[in-house]
């Protein structure tokens, strides 16, 4: 089958997402030019700001034995500035598109290109925009409205550009391709007391010590079968007073693992560390969590499904042996559906992501675009 894909047209739509970056939860005017583009399509149905600025366009089949496939891009962008020269550099300030996720959305835009031209599609084709992934809410938003709407997808696939990795080239792997992750903040309390008397009052400053510590040492290979991580990313205590022994401390820390049970494991471990050291120096903790992703998981029969299309598809095929280290909240839809992630190559020489030097790089917007046409026409043989 032959299908024309308008590339110029797609890296102007990337061009225009890039210079109107927004951050997570903020992504109105994005969403915005998303809907703008894909109404010339005629989709069948479009749902708006969910779990804030979410869009979801629905492009019906025509069988009644239908599958329900969907595709997911990122909407939000990062608080980085943006400091390359660019004709499209973003105009927000301190705001911009240093992961690529317009780039990802775009990829999933131009699907609708594809689909004007399948005749006969018998299968229903969901174009997913997701807000607040690097934060980690927006997969949660998407699917609690999918759940409401009693919208069953049958299979749900995303991707994300690797730099490192040959232009267009796909990676994935069986079982956990990105580890689960979460933020955890530790609050302490005690009593604050003149500098001169700190026996009056209640430091919180040597447990505040030994946490931090702790934390680092919970990750030791003989409580675990696979790569843990414990990073303090911030910590403070008290205030710059020198007459004034201080009364409140407070830790972050990401905890991160490769698996989902382990990273439970590592936060019942971090929480026994805190309760232990509050409880021998006569503290009050709070414990919360934020930006919390699980894993991002490939079933064996999915990792099949994607390396065989990316054969049809002539693009090089890479198989990981080890799971990436950063999270992706992508790995909450495996709660609702049948899910499918893989990694496109951005090119050995791209900088790296979150990096103020990265753009996405247009050149491969056509390698991703086939990859998910490829899975439709799979659907739309095999479904």
């Amino acid at each position: 089958m032959n299908h024309q894909i308008d590339i110029e047209e797609l890296v102007s739509l990337r061009h225009t997402l890039h210079q109107n970056a927004e951050l997570s939860n903020q992504e109105e005017k994005t969403a915005q030019i998303v809907k703008s583009y894909l109404e010339k399509f005629k989709p069948d149905k479009v749902y708006e700001n969910i779990g804030g600025h979410g869009l979801i366009v629905e492009f019906k089949g025509s069988s009644h034995k239908i599958l329900n496939i969907g595709f997911r891009a990122d909407l939000d962008a990062l608080p980085i500035d943006e400091t390359i020269e660019l004709e499209y550099g973003s105009k927000t300030e301190n705001v911009a598109h240093k992961c690529g996720h317009d780039g990802h959305s775009t990829m999933v835009a131009g699907i609708a290109q594809f689909i004007t031209q399948l005749k006969n599609r018998k299968n229903s084709i969901f174009l997913i925009f997701q807000p607040a992934e690097e934060i980690g809410e927006g997969a949660e938003a998407i699917s609690s409205f999918l759940e409401e709407k009693n919208i069953q997808l049958d299979y749900l696939f995303g991707l994300h550009n690797l730099p490192g990795f040959e232009k267009g080239s796909i990676v994935t792997r069986k079982g956990t391709f990105a580890a689960a992750s979460t933020g955890m903040v530790i609050k302490l309390k005690g009593q604050t007391s003149h500098a001169a008397e700190p026996e009056n009052g209640v430091s919180p400053a040597i447990a505040f010590s030994n946490i931090i510590q702790g934390l680092t040492n919970l990750t030791e290979k003989s409580k675990f079968h696979h790569l843990v991580l414990s990073t303090v990313i911030h910590a403070k205590m008290g205030e710059i007073a020198f007459g004034t022994s201080p009364g409140y401390a407070e830790i972050r820390a990401t905890l991160r693992a490769y698996k989902d049970e382990e990273l439970d494991k590592l936060i019942t471990l971090a929480e026994e560390l805190v309760i232990k050291e509050s409880e021998e120096h006569g503290l009050i903790y709070k414990l919360e969590y934020t930006e919390s992703f699980p894993t991002t998981e490939n079933s064996e029969d999915i990792l099949k499904l994607l390396k065989d299309t990316a054969g049809e598809q002539s693009l090089n095929f890479k198989e990981k042996e080890e799971p990436f280290k950063w999270s992706e909240d992508f790995g909450h839809y495996k709660r609702i559906t049948k899910s499918g992630f893989f990694g496109l190559g951005a090119g050995t020489d791209c900088p790296m992501l979150h990096n103020d030097t990265y753009d996405f790089p247009d050149e491969i917007i056509a390698d991703g675009i086939r990859m998910y046409t490829g899975l439709i026409q799979f659907f739309e043989a095999n479904g």
